[in-house]
């Protein structure tokens, strides 16, 4: 059993990494040559190395799916599989034998989402701003409870951004001179983006005289900000949780909650991680029995579209169950974790079919 085990793990261990380094090859091109902006070549080339360990994450149970149907297909088309049937070798021991792989595989994944790809995606990040849009003064900071934004001689801290209302709660505004020297400091509890500019709640204005080095300090109710960024340009806050850890993101939900900033969208990103690294699993239980009935009629073809169309449906339903979890149609776990259910039940009631 010990030499049928390695054979077999070997064999769909090499499925395996074709499959997902196949379909990275061909996500990496695609992306490369149907991309419309107004990058150069070797820009486009560099932001999609960037998005590599990302499309390994996409790719992945699509490539657990292909490696499963091909691995048994071939064995079950030159009848290897009838042989192991023969001396009491049935699928459930041939399961125990691939599923620690692909197990193991589904952590792998998640832990290419914790620990990878958030510095990926911030040097991504950085490469676009000072590189491409020539923003050397930009610098975006989420990875803490609090939010630093630079831009010019201006200096943001954001507690929280509220994007759906334009909205700041707790905002500190640090103005320095040519020299870097703190000219100004502005300090507010709420921040609304009104008619062109920020209007300033409840805060502490603080001047810093540049002959006596002295500051000089008022209060306000309210106050009038203007300042060249938006609500549009504070929305990329949200593009950068994506460099966020879980930890991390756990503790930005929490903050968000605290100030009464809905966070629906950032709970289903934070769910859909680990949904998208185990659903692997159930690809792989979705395809024995189309691999079983499909081996011996040996149409690799067939076999591929099968699985590009169970891939298509699981997509389309997990795109849809997520704009509905993002929209507050459905709570952040059901809108995650609602396809990987459908399709495991799936699984299971065709391998329950098969008697497996």
């Amino acid at each position: 059993m010990q030499i049928l085990a390695r054979y077999i793990a070997g064999a769909y261990f090499r499925n395996l990494i074709l499959s997902t380094s196949g379909l990275v090859v061909l996500l990496f091109f695609q992306s490369v040559i149907t991309q419309v902006n107004d990058y150069t070549l070797a820009q486009k080339v560099i932001m999609n190395l960037y998005d590599l360990p990302g499309m390994w994450i996409m790719v992945a149970p699509p490539g657990v799916l292909m490696a499963t149907i091909l691995t048994l297909s071939a064995l079950s088309k030159t009848h290897e599989l009838v042989a192991c049937y023969s001396i009491g070798i049935g699928m459930r021991q041939l399961m125990g034998v691939l599923f620690p792989i692909v197990f193991v595989f589904s952590c792998f994944s998640l832990v290419l989402q914790d620990r990878i790809l958030p510095a990926v995606n911030e040097k991504k990040s950085l490469f676009y701003w000072k590189e491409i849009r020539k923003r050397q003064d930009f610098f975006l900071d989420v990875k803490q409870e609090k939010i630093w934004y630079r831009s010019n001689q201006y200096i943001y801290h954001l507690r929280n951004f509220d994007p759906e209302h334009g909205r700041i709660v707790g905002i500190g505004v640090y103005e320095f001179d040519d020299a870097f020297n703190l000219k100004e400091e502005m300090q507010a509890e709420e921040a609304i983006f009104r008619g062109g500019a920020w209007e300033l709640k409840k805060g502490r204005k603080t001047t810093f005289n540049a002959k006596t080095g002295f500051p000089e300090s008022e209060s306000f109710a309210s106050r009038e900000l203007v300042i060249r960024e938006t609500p549009k340009d504070f929305k990329m806050i949200e593009k950068e949780v994506d460099r966020l850890r879980i930890k991390d993101l756990l503790r930005f939900i929490r903050s968000n909650r605290q100030s009464g900033i809905d966070s629906k969208g950032l709970e289903v990103k934070l769910h859909s991680r680990f949904s998208l690294s185990f659903i692997s699993i159930i690809m792989f239980l979705l395809a024995i029995p189309f691999a079983i009935s499909r081996g011996r009629e040996g149409r690799a073809g067939r076999d591929l579209s099968i699985a590009f169309a169970i891939t298509f449906f699981y997509w389309l339903s997990n795109s849809i169950s997520m704009s509905l979890g993002q929209n507050g149609v459905l709570p952040p776990a059901a809108a995650a974790w609602s396809p990987s259910v459908i399709f495991g039940f799936l699984a299971l009631y065709l391998l329950r079919r098969m008697k497996v």
